[in-house]
């Protein structure tokens, strides 16, 4: 019998040692359970995270987009308006040559003339410099322009009186009414 007792004490030692490990395994079992539960939760709520960064990023987009179709219709405006001002200014050019030239047996011969151009590489001139420099002053501004042509088109001193013709006097007004 002491044979049989002895194989039962180590049955009876090994039986404690499996208990002892199946007691650890179940307690590091359920901490996975639960660690498998918080990792769900977790996956759950990056999900939502990365959804909720992709509409954003979509929104950007558009927004990103709409801002760049009004930047493009702006600057077509933009460019609009300066060849309309380019035009403008030609065609002022033109228009000042001639009104220089119709006035020019009126002025007064002691002054000076100033070099002239021709009329068309003036325009043009000024074409550019209104697309290179839009910001720099204008060399005569519109009121100095009216008391300028108003003195040209004045009675001179000595009392000969240029009488303006009939166009003359009616720019003079529409500038006038522009002031």
């Amino acid at each position: 019998m002491t044979l049989t007792l002895a194989a039962d004490f180590v049955v009876a030692i090994l039986l404690m040692f499996t208990i002892y490990y199946a007691a650890k395994l179940s307690r590091k079992l359920s901490a996975l359970r639960a660690d498998k539960s918080a990792l769900h939760t977790l996956v759950q709520n990056l999900m939502q995270a990365s959804s909720s960064a992709e509409a954003g990023v979509k929104g950007l987009k558009a927004a990103a987009e709409e801002m760049n179709r009004e930047l493009q219709r702006r600057l077509q405006e933009g460019q609009s308006l300066r060849d309309d001002l380019a035009y403008m200014i030609d065609r002022g050019g033109s228009l000042a040559d001639r009104m220089e030239v119709s006035l020019r047996p009126r002025h007064d011969a002691s002054r000076p003339e100033p070099a002239t151009a021709p009329a068309r590489l003036r325009a043009q001139e000024a074409s550019r410099a209104a697309a290179e420099a839009p910001r720099r002053e204008p060399r005569l501004s519109a009121g100095n322009f009216i008391q300028e042509m108003a003195a040209r088109l004045a009675p001179s001193p000595g009392g000969a009186a240029d009488t303006p013709s009939r166009a003359e006097r009616d720019l003079l007004r529409a500038l006038a009414g522009r002031r």
